[in-house]
């Protein structure tokens, strides 16, 4: 009783964490323990500062929660996605950025707000788009697809997609690959 009144009092992208913690240390115990501790607001702060940006509140709750999973670990967070460390998203936003109006002509291929944090390994991600500048709302999730010219909305927001990825788990439809 004492944990589901915690959980109404907290954001509800705290008790979406929360409840995927203890998802992935019940049900995928190795991967769990290769996660990575969680940045503090100073390295969040820091990116923002480096990209001038404003990452949403669920991005900075969950990447204070845990900080991905290390370079070493090949195992998918959902689907094909890794769960990309904050010094790698960094490292291949600033690769991405500096590709516009070279690599990338089209400005539809690449945004400067985008902030990829799950990865496939091979150089698609998706993105939590930071301003929608190429239509849509303000935090959604976008499918960076390398090979790809589209670039489909796959959730509204963090929240909505930490809402569907636990649903997922709780379900047992979740798919890893």
């Amino acid at each position: 009783m004492a944990r589901r009144e915690s959980l109404k009092r907290m954001p509800h992208h705290d008790a979406l964490i929360e409840r995927m913690d203890a998802w992935l240390a019940a049900n995928r115990a190795d991967y769990h323990a290769v996660l990575q501790p969680g940045v503090s607001d100073a390295a969040l702060d820091a990116f923002e500062a480096k990209f001038s940006l404003k990452l949403p509140d669920a991005f900075r709750a969950l990447y204070r929660w845990r900080n991905g999973q290390p370079n070493s670990s090949f195992d998918s967070l959902q689907d094909n996605r890794m769960f990309s460390a904050l010094e790698d998203i960094a490292d291949t936003k600033e690769m991405l950025d500096d590709m516009i109006g070279s690599d990338f002509e089209d400005p539809a291929t690449w945004r400067r707000g985008w902030v990829p944090f799950l990865s496939n390994g091979g150089g698609s991600h998706l993105c939590v788009d930071i301003d929608a500048e190429g239509g849509g709302e303000a935090g959604q999730l976008v499918a960076f697809w390398k090979a790809d010219e589209d670039r489909p909305v796959e959730h509204a927001s963090i929240e909505a997609w930490l809402a569907d990825l636990v649903a997922s788990m709780e379900a047992g439809t979740i798919e890893f690959d």
